[in-house]
């Protein structure tokens, strides 16, 4: 008698499992695979094209525009010989930094970046997209779109080389539906495509270790890591820590040394020229850094490592979504575990995991800043601790729980992927557009409004891409500098009134009272920018 999940041999008496759906995705045969995942791709791609351009672009994506056209947007008050007169004073001005020039090329791009403390691939390949495409919110954010979709495919083969199909299929139900993937790959910056590249030079390693007569491999690797480290700092980190897996924690560089001497070297002297441009840049970043300052004590790097990891694999805020949490951190521990008789792989997502967290704490040390609580910077992290909840899945004993697992995983992935693209979890925390707006309607058709930003560089950009209305427009920095050389009422004009925009709020309120301007009315908040109006009182308040 045959009992429920059985069935007999055709050839023997004997009883054999019957074949479960995850049975059947270790057993297919590679057309079938690729069918698969090329469906999860097309699923993730759904998913991030969706309302793609139905929330504000944030601080960040404006900065992308006028570093990828070349226009220079960042003030950097001690900057030595700087033509400080050329700096845009009026939301016009603003608007041509945001435009596409074709008298602009790399070499202008390398300039904003000089000051912006970034790496210049990303920007490289957006000036030529921007200038086929446009800058609309929709085109901006493509690409990011594409890279974060890819990563589906590459992380499936990387799962499937490094342990097998299943691995590779749950580490990308994973990187596809996760809301933190969701919301950064529809975001016109380069961290989707850090993410995807830390995964192919992954995989290019494991390329080397079943091909290890052929060189394609190592150069594969060899590309790919430095367009890695030519698409942001923390990369380097990351390349650490695939030297030490390399070098110590397997046979690899061992077993052939010449070749992995000479590709690590070749990576090294490609990377040498960028390291000019990055001293040139240590002379200001502490200035263009200065919104990332602050304390950090043990007690809170423990609390945002916690916290970081937990958004990056769970969903808490989501209707029991504790249970979320309970799950990833159970199967986090669990594939850790599961793996401690495959040291080498152990090795391999681990230093993946930690080396990139320790170079953030390593320069938030050295820097006085506190870039750990940063989020975006943990995306790098993020495929190797999918890969390590894949490998907790995978080490279940019970096949009716996987299979249950996985079922819930998707549905419940999907629908918080779909609240996410919506903005209804996670939200975008800009409100830029509505701020343009505001402005809009309160300095439309009047010449005696002057607005004042001070903190983010996004500001003025936030009013130039949204605003409508032309008006008189400065920023803090530039106006310090220029009191030197006259008074605050023949920089701003006399009877004029101010917009005061500022994130975070500083010393420009206290400025313009001493100088006889008087708060009216009530601020107002949109997302971290607070907006303040100043008129001018009888006699000016004299300093003390």
């Amino acid at each position: 008698m045959k009992t429920a999940g059985t069935r007999k041999s055709k050839n023997r008496g004997d009883v054999v499992p019957r074949p479960t759906p995850l049975n059947q995705i270790l057993s297919l045969s590679v057309g079938k695979t690729l069918v698969l995942v090329g469906l999860l791709f097309l699923g993730s791609l759904f998913v991030r094209l969706h309302n793609l351009d139905g929330q504000s672009l944030e601080c960040e994506e404006l900065y992308t525009i006028p570093a990828a056209t070349g226009h220079q947007y960042v003030y950097v008050s001690a900057e030595p010989n700087a033509d400080q007169s050329n700096f845009p004073t009026s939301t016009g001005e603003y608007k041509r930094l945001l435009t596409i020039d074709s008298g602009k090329g790399l070499t202008d791009v390398n300039g904003v970046l000089r000051k912006n403390v970034h790496m210049p691939l990303y920007f490289y390949f957006m000036h030529y997209w921007l200038r086929l495409f446009g800058t609309s919110e929709w085109v901006l954010r493509l690409p990011s779109v594409v890279f974060g979709a890819l990563a589906v495919i590459l992380i499936f083969f990387l799962g499937s080389e490094l342990f097998n199909p299943l691995v590779g299929f749950v580490s990308s139900l994973l990187i596809a539906f996760m809301p933190e993937q969701i919301h950064y790959s529809q975001q016109a910056r380069m961290y989707p495509l850090l993410a995807l590249l830390a995964i192919a030079s992954t995989y290019a390693i494991t390329l080397t270790r079943k091909y290890s007569s052929s060189r394609l491999p190592y150069i594969l690797f060899a590309v790919l890591s430095v367009a890695g480290l030519y698409t942001h700092y923390e990369y380097v980190f990351f390349l650490a820590a695939q030297s030490i897996y390399i070098w110590v924690a397997s046979p690899l560089g061992r077993q052939k040394k010449v070749f992995w001497l000479v590709t690590e070297g070749a990576i090294v002297a490609a990377f040498a020229p960028w390291l000019v441009i990055g001293l040139a840049q240590s002379r200001t970043s502490q200035e263009i850094i200065a919104w990332a300052r602050g304390p950090l004590s043990p007690e809170m790097v423990i609390a945002e490592v916690a916290s970081k990891l937990t958004r990056l694999m769970s969903v808490p805020e989501a209707p029991l979504g504790w249970v979320s949490v309970v799950a990833a951190y159970g199967l986090l521990v669990w594939g850790l575990i599961s793996l401690r008789t495959e040291r080498p792989k152990l090795w391999l997502l681990g230093l993946w995991t930690v080396l990139p967290i320790a170079g953030i704490l390593f320069l938030d040390r050295l820097l006085g800043t506190r870039a750990i609580g940063i989020m975006r910077y943990w995306i790098i992290v993020a495929p190797a601790v999918y890969l390590l909840i894949a490998v907790g899945v995978q080490n279940l004993n019970n096949r009716a729980a996987q299979v249950l697992l996985v079922t819930v995983l998707c549905g419940f992935l999907f629908s918080t992927a779909m609240l996410t693209a919506r903005g209804d979890l996670r939200a975008k925390p800009d409100r830029h557009k509505e701020m343009a707006q505001f402005i809009d309607s309160q300095v439309a058709n009047s010449n005696r409004e002057t607005i004042l930003s001070e903190g983010v560089n996004s500001i003025p950009l936030a009013l130039a891409y949204y605003g409508k209305t032309e008006a008189h427009m400065l920023r803090y920095k530039w106006l310090a500098d220029q009191l030197g050389k006259q008074s605050l009422g023949e920089i701003i004009g006399r009877d004029q009134s101010v917009w005061l925009l500022s994130s975070p709020p500083g010393r420009a309120a206290k400025l313009l009272e001493e100088n006889g301007y008087q708060l009216t009315g009530r601020s107002v908040l949109y997302g971290h920018i607070l907006l303040s109006h100043y008129a001018q009182r009888a006699e000016p308040v004299k300093p003390r």
